[in-house]
């Protein structure tokens, strides 16, 4: 293009020169010799400016190859934070780079390298065919990569190969173009290690993030050490299968198939013959199976190669192709993979897979999960895994999260990270876990939720957003301002696997609600909150966990911070796992059954009353100081719509009126000692039945942060206390040896409970 550029610059001078020369124009008398050089220097101008200010809707030119910017004459490159992010994400002996905007900005133009800490171009970019962009030769083949047309684009994927032999840092470089005069240049990744590798190019190659691959034996993917393998590369109106297979094999052959056996199903051949390396479609029938070839339609051989024990071919086949009159449309259809290899052909077939066999148990979507990678790769040490949104907390940024002390292993359920800018502006990184909808980071003049400000990162319907809200009371409710983005832009986001991210840019004063927060000056304490489930406009409720900080933090102070003890919470725990599993249980158990089992008194009572009164007593006891403490820690009833709270008011209720008409209680024989007895019985075997009750549903409570694991210890309690009633009321033999065994194990249950809730989440059953 710039040839051709500079060739028409030089006609259209040499025409106005000899124009002038003529005197079609103007006079040659009157037109001086430097009139004419200073005619000629303003064509030059304005045929540069004419050329310098085009824009380059089919990709960067080669002169843009080391300062990457683009020639769109007087506009500048953006000073502000561009809605653009690279990312990197090594896999194998490959990096994975994507080009993905923020805030859901498309973009027209792109240039992008791999570059050494000095400054040098490295590596080389691998692209399948059909894309929307090329690469270019800057310092070496194929060593950038930029755009083909100026269609607006969401999100690149692109596969880069580190040069053969290679150790060291590399930094991609980008520059993003979204329209003619609003560019950015410089855009930078995060700086990756590259491990010098030997080997060259290979199917296994962009497994999992460009292809999708199977092969056998199992994890031979991973390995990289497939007797028989397949890659499937989708692009839009085609699919690229790649296919290989070892030991001598004479052919190998993709199906695909309604099951996961063998008949009736489109496959495509790679085979050895004669000294070449073809591919053909063929039909596998029933009755008797044979592998019948048919017509190429829809199949091109892209690639076919014969090198050692290996046989490779890379065909393209249509996304719909029509076999047998069956219609098979990779898009909208899943189908069994099927893979074999055999060790001989003949003329028109090919026989039996004789080396290898391989059929996926279930249909497969023959695409790859395109979400984000994780902002930052993570990075080996010996046998420690360093990751990189921990790295600078406690030095340069204020972290926090849950569990307690999760900061430092590096292993948060929730977590924020909070950075000073210093140019009147914080960032706030947010990340959870446990397949989270959302994780939002609050800040508060007290450790209860409400009247704060808030800022939500949401995985909804439209991807991975930012907002900010607000947290009122009586209902608790948070509800999103009329201005969801006030004072916040999102810089960074990701969902991978099972944790979302979010990196949001926030002014250091804004006004919310009324309100004034200022980052800098004020202090405030820190909630970090997370969820399963979000709705169209509001997040719901934080069932998968919340934590507060104890004390107000100023946000520039990156010193440790540490969570709102949870000692009251154990406390209450324990207190009502000892009184209703513990102690009430031998109260009631030895009242009921074990009267007449000891002879003579115990403080001044027969010894089963005695017994029965302290176990009983401790019960109510525990309970009321437990009802209390989670009163103090709450400051008032608890904001989660759990029936727990109202279960355990019930039973408090039930177990501080009990004692009272016991006091009462009519001496045996007079006539209204039978309702007492009933009064009696109600009271209590209500109250225990709704403790138990109130005790499974804290199993989901927040605070409580407890595993389903729980369930099942206490099921165990149930089925044992249900199933020693039953024996008891069975037999007269053998009563203080059951009593025995049943306190043993009461205690080993009791012991387990008391330590996971005194524990959560550190021990094996929390989260």
């Amino acid at each position: 293009m710039e040839k051709s550029l500079k060739k028409t610059h030089l006609l259209i001078i040499r025409f106005c020169i000899c124009t002038l020369e003529k005197g079609h124009l103007v006079s040659p008398q009157v037109l001086k010799l430097n009139e004419i050089i200073h005619l000629n220097m303003k064509l030059h101008l304005l045929l540069f400016i004419f050329s310098t200010t085009r824009a380059y809707p089919d990709g960067a030119p080669i002169a843009v190859c080391n300062n990457l910017a683009p020639l769109h004459g007087s506009a500048l490159t953006q000073q502000i934070t561009p809605p653009y992010t690279l990312y990197t994400e090594p896999h194998k002996n490959v990096i994975m780079v994507s080009l993905n905007s923020t805030i859901g900005s498309g973009f027209k133009g792109f240039i992008i390298q791999g570059r050494t800490p000095n400054g040098t171009i490295v590596g080389s970019f691998k692209l399948p065919d059909g894309v929307p962009y090329h690469t270019l030769d800057c310092s070496g083949p194929d060593d950038s990569v930029t755009h083909s047309s100026p269609a607006i684009k969401n999100r690149l994927d692109l596969i880069w190969l580190p040069p053969v032999g290679y150790e060291g840092p590399v930094i991609f470089n980008s520059t993003v173009v979204h329209d003619f005069s609003t560019f950015w240049v410089g855009l930078e990744s995060e700086e990756i290690h590259i491990k010098k590798s030997s080997r060259a190019v290979s199917l296994y190659d962009g497994c999992g993030m460009t292809k999708y691959c199977h092969g056998s034996p199992i994890d031979c993917i991973e390995k990289e050490n497939c007797k028989i393998a397949v890659a499937v590369t989708p692009l839009g109106d085609v699919y690229d299968f790649e296919i290989k297979a070892t030991e001598n094999a004479a052919w190998v052959g993709v199906g695909l198939s309604d099951d996961a056996l063998m008949g009736n199903d489109s496959v495509i051949e790679c085979v050895k013959e004669n000294g070449t390396v073809n591919t053909y479609m063929s039909w596998t029938g029933i009755n008797p199976y044979r592998a019948t070839r048919v017509p190429k339609k829809g199949v091109l051989l892209l690639n076919g190669k014969s090198e050692g024990e290996e046989l490779y071919c890379k065909v393209r086949r249509a996304a719909v192709t029509v076999v047998q009159g069956v219609t098979f449309d990779l898009k909208k259809k899943l189908y069994h993979i099927l893979l074999a290899s055999g060790s001989t052909v003949t003329p028109t077939s090919v026989t039996y897979h004789n080396l290898e066999c391989e059929a996926t148990p279930d249909p497969q979507v023959l695409e790859v999960n395109r979400n984000l990678p994780q902002p930052s790769p993570q990075v080996k040490n010996n046998s420690m895994v360093l990751d990189p949104f921990y790295q600078g907390c406690g030095s340069s940024k204020l972290c926090f999260g849950f569990p307690e002390g999760c900061v430092d292993t590096q292993n948060c359920n929730g977590v924020t990270a909070v950075t000073s800018t210093g140019d009147k502006t914080f960032i706030f990184e947010v990340r959870a876990n446990q397949n989270a909808a959302w994780v939002g980071v609050g800040l508060s003049d007290d450790t209860r939720m409400g009247d704060d400000s808030v800022i939500e990162c949401v995985k909804d319907v439209s991807g991975m957003n930012a907002y900010m809200s607000w947290t009122g009371i009586n209902p608790y409710r948070a509800t999103r301002l009329p201005d969801p983005h006030l004072g916040i832009q999102l810089l960074n986001s990701s969902s991978i696997d099972d944790t979302i991210y979010c990196k949001v840019r926030r002014n250091v004063v804004t006004i919310v609600e009324g309100r004034t927060f200022d980052l800098d000056h004020d202090m405030f304490h820190l909630m970090v909150a997370v969820g399963s489930s979000v709705q169209p406009t509001t997040v719901t409720y934080h069932n998968l966990g919340v934590t507060c900080s104890a004390q107000k933090l100023s946000l520039t102070d990156t010193s440790n911070v540490h969570s709102k003890s949870t000692i009251l919470v154990r406390l209450h725990g324990v207190f009502m796992v000892i009184g209703w599993i513990g102690t009430v249980s031998l109260g009631t158990i030895i009242a009921r059954f074990y009267k007449d089992a000891w002879t003579g008194t115990l403080l001044g009572y027969d010894v089963w009353f005695t017994m029965h009164t302290v176990f009983t007593m401790l019960t109510w006891i525990l309970t009321v100081v437990g009802f209390i403490l989670i009163f103090v820690e709450l400051e008032g009833w608890s904001a989660e719509s759990n029936p727990h709270a109202i279960l355990g008011t019930i039973t408090t209720i039930l177990c501080f009126i009990q004692p009272i008409p016991a006091y009462f209680r009519p001496s045996v024989g007079t006539p209204n000692r039978h309702i007492f007895n009933w009064f009696h019985w109600i009271v209590g075997s209500g109250a225990h039945v709704i403790a138990i009750v109130a005790m499974f549903f804290a199993v989901t409570l927040t605070k409580a942060q407890l595993n389903e694991q729980v369930y099942y210890i206490l099921g165990g309690y149930v089925i044992l206390h249900v199933l020693v009633h039953i024996i008891l009321y069975s037999t007269f033999s053998w009563r203080r040896s059951i009593l025995g065994v049943y306190i043993l194990i009461l205690l080993i249950i009791m012991l387990i409970l008391v330590t996971v809730v005194a524990m959560a989440p550190q021990w094996p059953f929390g989260q």
